[in-house]
Formats: C-alpha cells, structure tokens, sequence
C-alpha cells in the first residue's frame, strides 16, 4: 500500500532530501512519512497536541505582562530591552492565540457533534489537543499543523510573554491537593513564580508560601522522576537561573539527547529528570550553587 508524505510544510526528515532540495546549507527537506489514515505523521499529529497547549499557556502569560506599569502609571508591559511595549501589541498577540484556538475548536465542535468547550482558554486548548488525530486526518490538516505552530512558536510573542529582564521565573503549577467544605478535593493548579531575589513563594491560588526549595520538592519529588516538559523547563529554569523554554526539552529528545518516558494523564510526554539535568549541564555547564532539590 502507498505511503502519503506528512503535509505540514515544516515537516522534514533531518539529513533526506526530495528532489526539490535547495542544496547547499539544507539540513533536510524530505517529510516524514504520514501516519496511518492520517495526513500528519507521528511526530506532527503529536505536535498539534502540544503546541495547542503551549499556545493555552501563552495566552494566559501574556496576560501576566499587562500587569506592568510605565514611569507615568500608564499600562504597559515589558520588553527585553527594558523599554516599554504598549498594551496593544500584548492584546494582539493573545486575540491571534484565542481566534486560532477557538476556531479549531468550532470546527472540532461543528464537524464531529461535540459540544463545545467552557470558555475558558486552558479548556479550550485541551480540547483542541485531545482532537489531534481527528485534525491530523482532516482535509485542511496541513493549515491547522501551520496554524498551531505559529500561535506556539511565534519569536515575536515569546519575547513579549517571557521578556528577558524579567525578575519573575516561572518554576511550576501548584500541586496541592485542596478540600472544599463538601470534602471534595481537587489540585490547586495555580502557576508559581519566583520574583526577583526572594527566597519565598507564593501560590496565589491556595495561600501557601513556602522556600523556593521545598516547592520544588513538592513539584519533582525528592528522587529521581518522570516530568512533563512544561514541569521540565521550570526546573531547569530554576536550577541554571536561565528561562528555559519547554520546546528546548522537545528538541533534545527529537536529537535523541534525552529519552521519552511515556505520558502523563493529559496526554503530555515525559521525560526523565536525571537525563534531562544530565543534559543540561552537558549544554551549559555545571548550574549554580544554589541548592535546588533534584
């Protein structure tokens, strides 16, 4: 039976070349092939998820941005080289991430007979990536794998979400179980940060503050552990005092520099902790001597 190539236009297979290759400094420009009864292939259907989840994420980081003022009171955000960025070109980058969520999700909704999501971005972009298979096989697959990776990989809104003379670093959600009255528990889920040089921090979500470290006990364990990239990038962040982006972890395991362990229960990769930090010192060098728990 004849194999598809995967559609997605940044699809390639490092070191093979079509007959269209370029030549010259072409690090590979022959797709992989798609998967079964897919136009995608494993590694882009896989992608979908992920940069649907990514993109959930920025949209809620860029929001973090607005909270910034100028020197005259005026609402702005942040940008790496210190200067001032109008709120608009925050607002635009998150209106771009929503259209492209919410559409795809329309047309999950519209095309397969599902209701539709809550309102609410993170719900969105999940339910977007528990569709991946469907969107990976749909007509239009291509320009949804395009769509996804732009409104996830955009230099531009990174830079404007993750400003580089940023004094807050993002080390995790909050894993604390919470009980409601009705003794109901569920996990508190609210996004950490560390700001500046303090060596506390505080979950806004259920009041808790505690050191730096002992989050990061609760966050990996205090052994070896499997952890998804988001939870990856923060430690690492944390560890080497740099913002390491979750793609980072993507791209050492494409290059087979670390290993996948399978997956957590929303679907996302694991990776090993000790590999990943193994890695990491192999990239930079040895981290600080601030103690972080591994």
């Amino acid at each position: 039976m004849h194999q598809h190539l995967c559609v997605a236009e940044h699809c390639y297979t490092p070191r093979q070349h079509g007959p269209a290759c370029p030549g010259g400094d072409c690090r590979g420009c022959l797709p992989r092939l798609a998967a079964d009864g897919l136009r995608l292939c494993a590694v882009d259907v896989r992608r979908l998820a992920e940069d649907a989840r990514t993109a959930a994420i920025l949209h809620e980081d860029l929001a973090l941005t607005l909270i910034r003022r100028g020197r005259g009171g005026e609402r702005v955000a942040g940008s790496s080289s210190g200067a001032p960025v109008p709120d608009d070109e925050v607002m635009e980058a998150r209106t771009a991430i929503r259209a492209t969520l919410v559409g795809l999700a329309r047309l999950i909704a519209g095309e397969r007979g599902h209701a539709l999501p809550a309102d609410d971005i993170a719900a969105i972009g999940e339910f977007v990536a528990r569709n991946d298979r469907w969107l990976a096989a749909h007509e239009a697959a291509d320009e949804h794998a395009r769509d996804l990776r732009d409104i996830a990989s955009d230099p531009r809104t990174r830079r404007l979400a993750y400003p580089a003379g940023s004094d807050r670093l993002y080390i995790g959600d909050c894993p604390l179980v919470l009980r409601d009255l009705d003794g109901v528990e569920s996990v508190c889920g609210e996004r950490l940060y560390v700001y500046g040089a303090h060596h506390l921090v505080h979950c806004a979500g259920c009041d808790t503050e505690e050191t730096v470290e002992w989050w990061q006990k609760q966050l990996v364990g205090e052994v070896a552990a499997t952890v998804n990239a988001y939870d990856a990038a923060a430690h690492l962040s944390l560890r080497w005092s740099r913002s390491v982006d979750p793609s980072v972890i993507r791209v050492w395991a494409s290059r087979e520099r670390v290993g996948r362990h399978g997956q957590d229960a929303k679907g996302r990769t694991l990776y090993d902790l000790d590999e990943l930090i193994a890695q990491a010192t192999s990239a930079w060098g040895a981290p600080e001597s601030r103690s972080v728990a591994a």
